[in-house]
């Protein structure tokens, strides 16, 4: 009996340090698929940007605009990316990860922030104020990669 309970004490360490293991993988490619997407939007690269997402995911920016599947997000952002006034903006803050939730072993949430300035509008050619972003992206693991399900960001509006 008392050898039946070691065992079992062992098989449960073991399995916890498994678990520990696979949760910090995940973490780290989570992290990974973040920064890839991070990497797209400095390089004003749509392409890049797009493919850190799911082929059905709804993104939606702090201005109303409301996507869904990857196709979508790709053919927006590279009309956005080629706009003048989105392209003066620079980071006066890069983008951080504020919160990563490990909500299962196949969905994670990330609160990430970043801070710009710079931007025009391509209409008015008026400044616009500056930028402080914040994003909620949920991802989710399929066949083994962690892609973006959903996004939504938010600014903070600096009333005057």
């Amino acid at each position: 009996m008392r050898m039946r309970m070691t065992l079992a004490l062992a098989l449960l360490g073991f399995l916890a340090s498994v678990a520990r293991a696979q949760q910090s993988t995940d973490e780290a490619a989570v992290r990974a698929v973040i920064a890839r997407e991070t990497e797209g939007w400095d390089k004003f690269d749509s392409k890049e940007v797009a493919s850190v997402f799911t082929e059905e995911a709804v993104w939606q920016n702090p201005f109303g605009v409301r996507l869904h599947g990857r196709a979508e997000i790709e053919k927006f952002l590279t009309n956005l990316m080629a706009r003048p006034g989105y392209r003066a903006g620079k980071d006066t803050s890069p983008t951080k990860i504020l919160d990563l939730r490990m909500t299962s072993p196949t969905t994670a949430a990330v609160w990430s922030d970043e801070s710009s300035e710079g931007q025009t509008n391509d209409i008015s050619g008026n400044p616009m104020q500056p930028r402080h972003s914040y994003y909620l992206e949920v991802l989710v693991k399929k066949d083994g990669s962690w892609k973006i399900s959903d996004a939504l960001i938010m600014d903070i509006i600096h009333l005057k």
